[in-house]
Parts: structure tokens; C-alpha cells; sequence
């Protein structure tokens, strides 16, 4: 059999896309594509690379909704295929020396490893930011190349092809809190040593990862200000805040609206009518209105109403619940309290007028968003996250849980 792969090494992309690439380009080819259940296996084995897994398990998140008779002949079967496939590239020969990965079954486990001459870019990925983070303190120059190098390697969302696949979401969560924290370490180090170029270039390629983040928009208008660009600043403020509202039915953030006086001061001290033309057609409202902090009992009426609601108008209320990790409830009564605290806060900034916020117990806040889309949920979700990772430090990195339901009339709140 003549092996595909070439001596430079293999090299496994997830970011942006999933592709196996040696120095020749792209080892998958259409047909491989079509077979999509084993190329779901090979993306879960190497999502789970190094871990035992049995077969019960892997069957259940390849194939949550079918009740296979046999699941562990049936996953046999599709690792033989997987087996072939990647053998057919080269990728995997029988006991060569050579071989760029492994996939073995001892003991009852799946247990998929990949040699030294195979790179995932994923953990490239982490050890550029470990290190930018090592360096930040004492040698930031140093720290800002490697989180150059981390940034330039997030193309997009972990295996973007199985956005909806449900074992890929942690996974993917994951990868996409440690950019927006490396990009958000990178800005603040390019600002402190007054790289605003940099700074509009690094934001601008970050807007084709996440157009919708504010804390990456509130850099760039500060440094299009800073460069004296303040007709381009209008417009742009403008351009976002129309799309978060459209798009997302949210009002911008405390810090955009500061910004935005700043624009109007500049505008109005360069006496310069096409400036002001421009602030005009913003149409700020001053005095935007925050989500409304209610107690438990006006939050059922409130729900009980979209409910009704939804008889005539279905599928665009939807209940959210953030539940803070409960690690959290080891937590001293103080610290929890304040927690949780922050957490509504962040609601409340976040979301429009018209929205409700309460406190549902301990370590759980819930929130009703109306008058808007199912597509609009993950962005939503995405924004509430971020702000509470800049905001809030959680033990041992664990994370924010946020779910969506649809408010309808086959639903009680509990």
C-alpha cells in the first residue's frame, strides 16, 4: 500500500475546520465526507483522545436517539471501517513505527493517542496560551507573541461541521472561553504599550470570530479614537449597536454608551458638520432601560402571561436559567451570595427593557427574554458568559450553565 503521508508530519485541524493535512495539503477527500458516521467517530476519538472509553458510552453520543439492538458489534464495525480508512492515508499501518496514531481496545476501553509526529491544533492551541499566561507578568512582549500565535491558530468554533452535536458543545465552549480570555489579555497588553494599530487589526480579525462581543468593540472604538478617527467610530458604533439590537434584541453596554458620549464630545469639538450628521443619525436613546429585577412571585404572573402569549404568538419567549457550578455551594454564605449577585447584575445590563430577572434559588437566577429568535439563543448565551468570565472569577475555572425553554402552554414553571 502506498502511504499518503509525507515525512513533514501529520497535522489535525479542528478550529474553523476539520481537515487532516501533511505537507502535501488535505489527506480527506469528498468520499471520505460522505461517510459521515465514521469521520463523527474519528472526531469523538479525538475529542477524547488518551481517555478510556467503553463502547456503551461512545454508541450512546454517536447515537443519542437510536436504540441500537447491538451497540458494541455495531461500534465495532464502524472502528473496523475507521481503522481502514485511516490506513488507506497512511495514517495508521498495522505495527510500523512510524504510525501517527493509535486506536487500541484493551481491557474492555477505546483508547485513541497520537504519536509525537502528529500535531492537533487544538493543543498547540493551549500551550501557546499557557504560555503567553506564563509570561504576561514579567515579560509581556514575550507573552504577546504567543498569544499571537494562539490567536492566529483559532480559525473558528471547535469542529464547526457538528455545531448542534452535543458532545462536541463542552468541548467547544471550552476552547472558545480560553480565545476570548487570550484575546482579551492580548488587547490589554498591545494597549498598554500603545500598539493601537494592533489593536484595530487584532479586533478586526476577531470580529469574524465573534462579531457581537462587546469587550473586543469597546477596544476598537477607543482605539479608532485614539488615532483621531471619530467619523469611522460613529459609524461603526452605529453599525453595532443596530445589529445587536436586530440581531440579538440587546442594548449595548454601559461601557459602549461612555464610548459613545466620547464620540459625541469629539464630534462636537471638531465643530465639523459631517461629524454631527453622523451623531444625529445614531439616535441614541439616553435613557435606555434596564431588564426589570423582580421577586419570584411577579416572575410566575409574568410567565403565566407568555404562556397565554404563546397561543397566538409560538416559539419567540423562551425562560433562560443560569446556574452557577455547584462547587460553588462550598462556598463561605458571603461569597455565594455576592456571586450570584454579580450574575443578575449581568442580566440586568444585558438584557432589554421589557425582560425579567429574578433570583430562583441559591445558585440559580432566571431570566424571560421576549420577541426573540431560537437562532438568537447561542449569541445570547455566548454574551452572558463572556461578561460574567470578565467579571467574575470562578474557582478552579468551572464555568457558567445556561439553558434555554421555550415558554408554551405544555409547560408549568416549577
Amino acid at each position: 500500500m502506498v502511504k499518503l503521508v509525507a515525512d513533514s508530519g501529520l497535522q489535525i485541524i479542528t478550529l474553523g475546520n476539520f481537515d487532516l493535512r501533511n505537507g502535501n495539503g488535505s489527506l480527506l477527500e469528498p468520499k471520505h465526507n460522505r461517510s459521515y458516521k465514521i469521520m463523527d467517530l474519528l472526531k469523538l476519538f479525538i475529542t477524547y483522545k488518551d481517555k478510556n472509553m467503553i463502547a456503551d458510552a461512545i454508541a450512546e453520543k454517536l447515537y443519542p436517539e437510536n436504540e441500537l439492538l447491538d451497540p458494541r458489534n455495531t461500534l465495532r464495525t464502524q472502528v473496523y471501517r475507521l481503522r481502514k480508512m485511516l490506513a488507506e492515508m497512511g495514517i495508521m499501518d498495522d505495527p510500523d513505527d512510524d504510525r501517527y496514531c493509535q486506536l487500541n481496545f484493551q481491557n474492555g476501553y477505546y483508547v485513541f493517542s497520537l504519536n509525537g509526529n502528529c500535531n492537533l491544533d487544538v493543543d498547540l492551541f493551549e500551550k501557546y496560551i499557557q504560555n503567553g499566561n506564563t509570561f504576561k507578568d514579567q515579560e509581556p512582549d514575550q507573552a504577546m507573541d504567543w498569544y499571537r500565535k494562539a490567536l492566529t491558530l483559532y480559525k473558528g468554533e471547535y469542529l464547526p461541521d457538528n455545531m448542534y452535536t452535543e458532545w462536541v458543545i463542552p468541548t467547544r465552549n471550552r476552547y472558545h472561553r480560553l480565545y476570548f480570555r487570550a484575546l482579551l489579555q492580548q488587547l490589554d497588553l498591545l494597549k498598554k504599550d500603545n500598539l493601537v494599530q494592533e489593536i484595530i487589526e487584532t479586533c478586526e480579525e476577531a470580529f469574524q470570530i465573534d462579531p457581537y462581543e462587546e469587550a473586543v468593540q469597546e477596544y476598537y472604538l477607543e482605539s479608532l479614537l485614539m488615532l483621531g478617527q471619530i467619523k469611522q467610530a460613529a459609524s461603526h458604533y452605529k453599525y453595532i449597536t443596530t445589529k445587536l439590537n436586530q440581531e440579538l434584541g440587546i442594548k449595548p453596554s454601559p461601557v459602549l454608551r461612555e464610548i459613545y458620549q466620547e464620540i459625541k464630545r469629539k464630534a462636537i469639538q471638531k465643530n465639523d458638520m459631517n461629524f454631527l450628521d453622523i451623531i444625529r443619525d445614531l439616535q441614541e436613546d439616553e435613557a435606555v432601560e434596564s431588564a426589570f429585577d423582580c421577586d419570584m412571585e411577579e416572575f410566575r404572573a409574568i410567565y403565566n402571561l407568555e404562556k397565554r402569549k404563546s397561543l397566538r404568538d409560538p416559539g419567540t419567549s423562551f425562560i433562560g436559567f443560569v446556574s452557577a457550578p455547584a462547587e460553588i455551594s462550598q462556598w463561605e454564605p458571603r461569597e455565594l451570595k455576592s456571586c450570584m449577585q454579580k450574575v443578575k447584575g449581568i442580566l440586568l445590563s444585558s438584557l432589554r427593557r421589557g425582560d425579567v430577572v429574578t433570583q430562583w434559588s441559591e445558585r440559580t437566577v432566571v431570566f424571560i427574554v421576549t420577541d426573540t429568535s431560537p437562532e438568537s439563543l447561542p449569541f445570547i448565551s455566548r454574551r452572558i458568559e463572556n461578561h460574567f468570565d470578565r467579571e467574575i472569577t470562578i474557582k478552579n475555572d468551572v464555568p457558567l450553565r445556561i439553558d434555554f425553554k421555550q415558554i408554551d402552554d405544555s409547560q408549568a414553571l416549577l
